[in-house]
């Protein structure tokens, strides 16, 4: 094993250590995982210490972060899955299908529309920058709705809307990415492919499949659990496998891998006992250790900062408006819709936190891929890195916030004798 590989192996295991030993105390400063692994990476690479570098680990660097996002995302599109309780989908039906069916296609169209007017982008790339930007990133927000605090401050059905969503969205922004991404390599067949070979075999096919997988695979869990055939800690080890082994034959049979183990989890966790959901916290803390840590120390060596200085100051900003706005004016628009669901309070917080992340990184590493063009990773990584830390650091004031405006409504409507 050579030096680079022990380095590897001493920086990353040293830096998720750390940031595992003081998780709680990390937390309440408002410093989450995502931002001090972020930073972590740019300390360790060229742009500070230069202890290591991306180029040192791969000979396509870009490939290597689509790949790392790739498993990041399917083992936590699981955990994601699981941690929603047992007859969420029918309870909240029309929140997803007002988040995803008209707020999908609303925050693509202001995020195109800032990128657009804001910077002058032409608008097919603002499209595909917009596109992949859309989508809220599950993994990203695991830290937001989990841990003790989240759960002291924030409501259950607030958590649990923000990472259906999160997982929802993840898999059909394939869609909306597939859209700019044909017009920029097959303009004249761009929709008879997006509907026949994107829509119809990639991404309902996907659907299928992770139904068909999550349906069997969950009853053939119950059926050992209940014949005593494995061992009650072997729940981790069970979910892991489930993930990366749908993620892999998904994309054998060619269809949307991603969507695929979000809906194999999300059904496994429904066909499990009720019981077996207590669990979700030790597959969660260790989505969040082993994957997402990692894959942001390496996205933090990979960072294109001199291509960022090139940019000036107008195209940060833009692209930190297109994050924030995409999500405030698509949630504000929609709150006729979902007035009954949240108070207005809540849907602040909502509207406020739909961070990117891991998903985006993927989606932009995979479009550089296909069309050749990058701008994308350039651009895309900035809004990341933006969002990143203006979401990490204002978690906890604003779920402090949320929990001080919960707790004085209630005091407030307490009846009095």
């Amino acid at each position: 094993m050579g030096s680079e590989t022990n380095l590897t192996l001493a920086l990353f295991g040293g830096v998720v250590l750390l940031l595992s030993l003081f998780s709680s105390a990390f937390q309440r400063m408002s410093l989450p995982g995502p931002v001090l692994a972020l930073v972590s990476g740019v300390v360790i690479g060229p742009f500070a210490l230069d202890l290591l570098r991306i180029e040192d680990l791969a000979e396509d660097p870009r490939m290597l972060l689509e790949e790392g996002a790739r498993l990041t995302l399917a083992v936590g599109l699981a955990g994601v899955a699981l941690r929603l309780p047992h007859g969420y989908w029918r309870r909240n039906l029309r929140w997803i299908l007002v988040i995803i069916g008209l707020g999908m296609p609303l925050m693509l169209v202001v995020a195109t529309g800032v990128l657009t007017v804001a910077t002058g982008t032409p608008f097919l790339l603002a499209l595909l920058i917009g596109a992949i930007i859309t989508p809220t990133d599950p993994v990203v927000s695991t830290p937001i709705v989990t841990g003790s605090l989240a759960e002291k401050r924030i409501p259950e059905r607030v958590r649990h809307n923000i990472s259906a969503e999160s997982g929802v969205n993840d898999g059909l922004g394939y869609l909306f990415v597939m859209l700019p991404v044909l017009l920029f390599t097959a303009p004249d067949a761009a929709w008879r492919d997006l509907l026949g070979t994107v829509l119809l075999r990639e991404v309902l096919g996907g659907a299928a499949f992770g139904a068909l997988a999550g349906y069997l695979l969950g009853k053939i869990f119950t059926m050992a659990r209940r014949r005593k055939l494995m061992e009650e800690s072997a729940y981790l080890g069970f979910l892991v496998p489930l993930a990366l082994a749908v993620l892999g034959v998904a994309k054998l049979m060619g269809t949307n891998d991603l969507l695929a183990v979000f809906v194999a989890a999300a059904v496994f966790g429904q066909v499990i006992p009720q019981r077996d959901e207590a669990q979700e916290d030790k597959v969660e803390d260790a989505v969040n250790r082993l994957f997402l840590l990692p894959i942001f120390v390496l996205f933090g060596m990979a960072l294109p900062i001199e291509e960022w200085l090139a940019l000036g100051w107008s195209v940060p900003l833009a692209l930190l408006a297109a994050v924030l706005l995409r999500r405030l004016v698509t949630i504000w628009s929609l709150r006729p819709l979902i007035r009954g669901l949240h108070t207005r309070p809540e849907t602040f917080f909502l509207s406020w936190f739909g961070p990117i992340g891991v998903s985006a990184l993927f989606y932009a590493t995979m479009a550089e891929r296909l069309t050749g063009d990058e701008r994308v990773f350039v651009l895309v990584s900035l809004a990341i890195t933006l969002s990143v830390v203006v979401h990490g650091l204002t978690t906890a004031p604003l779920s402090a916030w949320l929990d001080r405006r919960r707790n004085r409504n209630t005091h407030e409507t307490r009846p009095t004798h």
